[in-house]
C-alpha cells in the first residue's frame, strides 16, 4: 500500500456533486438541453418541446391571454403538425394615425411581446396594414371617383372638381373666435403656376362668390403670384394679396445669414406705427447696407403691418393653412382616396367640435365670440382711465389721450366712429 504523503487530501467519492439534471429533459438523440413550458410563468420561448398537440395548444392559449394580449388565429392543423399567426393589430394605428411608420411598428412588438422584429418584416406588416385599411395602389383610381361622388351626393353643398396627381393644395381662414376655419382643399400634380391658377379659379367659383375685401396671406412662391395677379378676386379694389411675414423672413435670412438682422426684419414688419418701422429700417440700414436694399426692395404693402392699409386684420403669417397641414400630418404619404377621406373625417369632426362651442355661445346669449368678448372686456377696462373730449356729434369724432402709465402713455388719439378711423 502506497503511503507516499499527498499535497492534497483525497475526495471520497460518495462526497463528490454533480448538477441535478432530470430525466426528461434531455434530448436524448443529441444529448442537448431542452426547454419545457412553465406554467406558473406562462411564457413560450424557442426550441421547447410539449408531449402532446393538445398541451402546445395550450400553452399558447396560455401565454397570449397572460403575455402577448393579442388574438390569434390558426393557419394549418393536422395530427403531427399545428402553426398559428397573431392577427394584425396595426390597423388601427394606421387608421387612427396616418404618421405611423415602421419605427412605430418596431417599437410597438417590442413594448407588446419583448421580441425585435426586423425591419422588413415591420415594413411589409405596415404595407398589408394600409392596404386592409385604405386599398391598394391599383383600386385606388377606381376607387376615388366613386367616393367623391358618394360625398357630394350626401352632403349637400359640397363642390367637387376633378383634377389629381399626388400635391395637396388648401386655404383655410381665420373665424371670428380666433380659430382656423377650413375653405378648400385639392390634389394636383405639383405646386406649378397651371395648378395655382386652377385652384384659384375653384376658390372664386364656389367660396369667394363674388364677395369683396378678401385678403390672400401666402409664401412667394413664382407660380401663385403669377396666378393671383390674374385674379380680380385679390386685385384692389376687390381684395388684396400679402405675402407671410414669416416666410418673407426666412427668405430674408437664407440671403442675408444673420440672426440678428432676421429678428429686425420680423419686427419691422410686426409694427403698425409708421414711426416705429422706419426707426427699425434705419437701424438695419446701419448694420448692412445690403440688407436694407434687400428689404427695400419688396414692395412694403406685402410684408409689413404699417403699410397694409387694415386688410390683414391682424393676421400676418399664412400659419393657418400650416395648422390644417399639422391636422393632417402623414397623410399625403397615403393613397390620394385616403387621403381625401382622412381629410374629410377630421374637417368634419373639427367642424362638429366648433358647433358644439357656439351653440353654447348663443345658450348664454352671447353678442360676439368668447375671443371678441374678452379683447372688449379689457378694452373696456383700459378706457375707463382715458380722457374723452368730444367734438362732433354728428361724425362721432373725439379726442382720446391716454393714461401715463410707466414713462408711457398721453398719447393723444383722435377717434372717428362714423368712419371706423383711429
Amino acid at each position: 500500500m502506497n503511503t507516499q504523503p499527498t499535497l492534497y487530501r483525497s475526495i471520497p467519492f460518495f462526497e463528490q456533486t454533480f448538477p441535478e439534471i432530470p430525466a426528461d429533459s434531455v434530448d436524448v438523440p443529441n444529448l442537448r438541453y431542452a426547454k419545457f413550458y412553465n406554467k406558473s410563468e406562462g411564457r413560450l420561448d424557442t426550441r421547447m418541446l410539449f408531449k402532446t398537440k393538445e398541451e402546445l395548444m395550450e400553452a399558447v392559449k396560455d401565454h397570449s391571454i397572460r403575455h402577448a394580449r393579442r388574438e390569434y388565429y390558426v393557419t394549418e392543423s393536422s395530427k403531427t403538425k399545428w402553426k398559428v399567426l397573431y392577427k394584425h393589430s396595426a390597423e388601427g394605428h394606421v387608421k387612427c394615425n396616418p404618421s405611423y411608420g415602421i419605427k412605430h411598428v418596431i417599437q410597438n412588438v417590442k413594448d407588446q411581446t419583448g421580441y425585435d422584429v426586423p425591419y422588413q418584416k415591420a415594413w411589409y406588416s405596415l404595407k398589408m396594414a394600409r392596404e386592409i385599411v385604405y386599398g391598394t395602389w391599383e383600386s385606388f383610381v377606381q376607387k376615388l371617383p366613386k367616393y367623391l361622388g358618394a360625398i357630394k351626393k350626401y352632403n349637400p353643398g359640397t363642390i367637387v372638381e376633378w383634377k389629381h396627381k399626388s400635391f395637396q393644395q388648401s386655404t383655410a381662414a381665420m373665424d371670428g373666435n380666433q380659430q382656423v376655419l377650413p375653405l378648400a382643399f385639392a390634389v394636383v400634380d405639383e405646386e406649378t403656376y397651371p395648378s395655382w391658377k386652377w385652384f384659384l379659379q375653384q376658390l372664386s367659383r364656389h367660396v369667394i362668390r363674388g364677395r369683396r375685401g378678401m385678403c390672400l396671406i401666402s409664401d412667394r412662391h413664382g407660380g401663385l403670384i403669377k396666378a393671383v395677379r390674374e385674379r380680380p378676386n385679390f386685385v384692389s379694389p376687390h381684395g388684396v394679396h400679402r405675402y407671410c411675414l414669416r416666410h418673407v423672413c426666412s427668405n430674408f435670412n437664407s440671403s442675408i445669414k444673420n440672426v440678428v438682422l432676421k429678428y429686425l426684419c420680423w419686427q419691422a414688419g410686426l409694427e403698425y406705427q409708421l414711426r416705429k418701422f422706419n426707426r427699425i429700417m434705419e437701424e438695419i440700414k446701419k448694420q448692412s447696407v445690403t440688407t436694407f436694399a434687400y428689404l427695400d426692395q419688396i414692395n412694403k404693402e406685402k410684408w409689413t403691418a404699417s403699410h397694409d392699409g387694415g386688410w390683414r386684420c391682424g393676421i400676418l403669417t399664412a400659419n393657418m393653412s400650416e395648422c390644417i397641414n399639422g391636422v393632417l400630418k402623414g397623410a399625403r404619404r397615403l393613397l390620394v382616396s385616403a387621403l381625401v377621406e382622412i381629410t374629410l373625417e377630421r374637417t368634419v369632426h373639427y367642424f362638429h367640435v366648433r358647433a358644439i362651442k357656439g351653440q353654447k355661445m348663443l345658450q348664454n346669449n352671447q353678442l360676439w365670440a368668447d375671443f371678441a368678448c374678452k379683447m372688449f372686456i379689457s378694452w373696456q377696462q383700459k378706457a375707463v382711465e382715458h380722457t374723452v373730449t368730444k367734438y362732433s356729434h354728428a361724425q362721432q369724432s373725439a379726442s382720446v389721450v391716454t393714461r401715463r402709465q410707466n414713462k408711457h402713455g398721453m398719447n393723444t388719439h383722435v377717434v372717428k366712429i362714423a368712419n371706423r378711423e383711429c
